[in-house]
Order: C-alpha cells, then structure tokens, then sequence
C-alpha cells in the first residue's frame, strides 16, 4: 500500500468545506466535466461496487446513501466541459474554477494531490519503464501528437471514489484517520484484473493499480500493436543503417565532381535520418496542398497508404531515432534538395552551401544539380518500398 498523505488532507478540506444544505462538502469531480470523445460511455459510481460487502458492513445505509446523494455535494456552478489533452487544460481550468469557488486552500490540496497521483501512477507503472513510454501510456504524448490524457480519467476516478467512501465514514461519525484508512482499503482492495491463472481461476489484484491499468490501456495497445508491427524507434534505427550501410552510396542524390557526398562527405544514419525526414514531410505537405508533384506521384507517395498525418509520423520518427539533429547539416540538406525540386541560380546554391561549412565550388552546383535530379528519383522510389512497413496504420 502506498501512502498518499496528499490525497489525504484534499479528501478533508473538500469535506469539512460542507454547509448545512451539502453535508458531504465539494465534489472535486465535478470540475472535471469531459467533452464528449471517442471511447468507452463514461458511467457514475455504482454504490454496489463502491461498498463491497467488508465495507459496507462497518457502514449504516443512511451513511452511505448520504454520500451517494448529488444533493449533498456543493458543486461546480458553470462546469466548463475540456477534453483532456496532454496540455493539461483540463486540470489547469478545473483549479482555477475551484480557485475561484472555494478558494486557494481548495485549489492548492487538489494541485497537489493530482500531482501525487501521478507520481503514485509512474511507481505503479515501473520503475524501469523509460520516461518516453510512461508519457505515451499514461498522458497520451506520442512524438508529435497530444492525445486524450488517461491519466485524466484516471485521476477523475479516483477524486470520485475516495471523496464517496470518505464522506460515507464521516456520516456515520468515524473520524479523519478512520475515514481515510477505509479510502485506502478501498482503492488497495482485491479486484478482478481481467486475467486468469494457468488453472482458469480469475486473477485478484489491488484496486488502485487495475484502474490504472485500465485508464492506461489504450496506450499499452498502441506501444504493443507498434512493436509487433514493427514500427518502434529500434525498427527506424534499423531502416537507417541498412540505407547507409548498403543502398545509400549508390541513391544519395548530392555529390561533387570527384564523388565526394554532399554535404557531410560521408554517409552516416543520421545523416540518413535528416535526408528522408526532410523528403517525407516534403511528400506530406504535398498531400495536403495542390496535390502530389510529379517526381513524388511517380515513386508511390500518392498511395493511400501515405497519408500526411502518417507520413509526418514517420518522419519524426526517422529523425529522432539517432538523437537531436544537427541544425546546419539540416539546413544544408534542406537547401540541396531545394535547389533539385526548384532550380535557382548557381551562386545562390554554392554560397549558401559555403556558408554552412561545405566547400564546393561554384562551377560545379550546375552539374551536381543536374545528376541529383536523376538520383533523387531512384531515392523516393527506394523509400516508399521500404518505408511503407513503418507507417502507422491504426
């Protein structure tokens, strides 16, 4: 069981909030409002479910119907419905409007036993598990997206359930340490996990952790079906290598006179990374603009399959799989697949690529442009067959 002295002193404060019309204070949960989403049909607590039989005997009805009666709690007057994104807007509305409510004491308890919960939930997740991991399963952070938090959910939850048992207790005439020792007994409490034992029998585990499995599991889904999938950062590290390391010399579209690859002179995986990052968001720009041009249509990319929000992922995938990029290698890329797609004048290129540290005379940008159009071509054609088994498809 893990002590959760934050949790604690909100549960109080919300309680001992309580007038003569609200007997059982302020429902924390009811500044959560969540816009409708995608998923699972939310439902109120079931006091079946919420008093399991241990519980419910130290319990008299009247206590317990008290703290299950919407009446008895002072709620948010003008609840504003969020969906709650990995921004945290829906925490950051919710304390302001208990800021403006019931005051700063409220706010600053319910800010700090969130911030215990999820404290709480990256234990209950693992040690071990990668900072990386713990942000897509359990807020929704994906490397260039903001989904739905589950930690929201999560919290929501168990606001909902401890300030319930808490004020049940506090009706029968238990006081603060006896009510939320019986919150802790509830949300550390056996409950079914879902999974089975090799004998059939269903496995049993403590409350609090199989909600958090459960708030958290379509973010183990996704990390699961990417894996078996093969479209993990270790898959794009994979694709990177086998470019540089085998095709790469052959297909890379910028080189001098005497055969010196643009810009960097030799052909590293992060190199590689940066050259089809720049291609592929170039190919998602395309998709949502006019439309495809013909150097892209022709190698694939006006496939269903590349989809701009796919191909982007993609390539922020590709690009972060060896670390933070070079901003001047980028940039010298940029400007050398700029002057194939769109031809300007050869000054223009040579200074440029002067400038950025990559010695090449200004004679030879005409020739070295003229060749990397030829290049270029075969390059999107090798990445389209070989990158597609990367894109995200669900």
């Amino acid at each position: 069981m893990q002590p959760l002295p934050q949790l604690e002193q909100c549960l109080r404060v919300a309680f001992e909030a309580g007038d003569a019309r609200h007997p059982s204070g302020v429902s924390l949960a009811s500044y959560f409002l969540r816009a409708p989403t995608r998923g699972r049909r939310r439902s109120e607590l079931d006091g079946q479910l919420l008093f399991p039989p241990p519980l419910a005997a130290r319990l008299s009805g009247e206590a317990r119907a008290r703290a299950l009666d919407p009446g008895s709690w002072r709620t948010c007057r003008e609840p504003q419905s969020v969906v709650p994104l990995a921004t945290r807007e829906w925490l950051a509305k919710a304390a302001l409007a208990l800021e403006k409510a019931e005051g700063p004491t409220a706010m600053w308890s319910l800010l700090r036993a969130v911030a215990e919960l999820e404290a709480a939930a990256g234990t209950l997740l693992g040690a071990r598990m990668p900072r990386a991991v713990v942000r897509q399963v359990l807020h929704g952070v994906g490397m260039r997206t903001l989904r739905v938090e589950p930690f929201a959910a999560f919290a929501v939850r168990v606001l909902k359930i401890g300030q319930a048992v808490y004020a049940a207790f506090r009706h029968s005439g238990a006081g603060h340490e006896e009510a939320f020792a019986a919150v802790q007994d509830r949300l550390w409490s056996p409950h079914p996990t879902g999974r089975r034992s090799a004998s059939g029998a269903e496995v049993l585990g403590s409350y609090l952790p199989s909600l958090l499995q459960a708030a958290s599991g379509h973010g183990r889904r996704r990390l699961r079906r990417n894996h078996d999938s093969r479209r993990t950062q270790d898959d794009a590290r994979a694709l990177l290598a086998r470019f540089a390391s085998g095709p790469g010399m052959r297909l890379w579209p910028w080189a001098d006179d005497s055969g010196r690859l643009l810009p960097q002179g030799a052909l590293a995986p992060e190199t590689a990374g940066l050259c089809l990052f720049l291609l592929l968001t170039r190919a998602a720009s395309e998709r949502r603009g006019r439309g495809v041009s013909p150097i892209f249509f022709q190698a694939g990319f006006g496939a269903a399959e590349w989809l701009p929000d796919r191909t982007d992922d993609l390539a922020v995938r590709l690009l972060a799989a060896h670390g933070t990029p070079r901003g001047d290698m980028l940039e010298a890329l940029a400007l050398l697949l700029q002057a194939t797609l769109f031809p300007a004048a050869p000054g223009d290129v040579s200074l440029g690529l002067q400038r950025l540290g990559v010695d090449i005379a200004q004679g030879e940008t005409d020739a070295m442009v003229d060749r990397s159009r030829g290049r270029l071509a075969e390059l999107l054609r090798w990445v389209e067959e070989n990158a597609r088994e990367l894109l995200e498809t669900a």
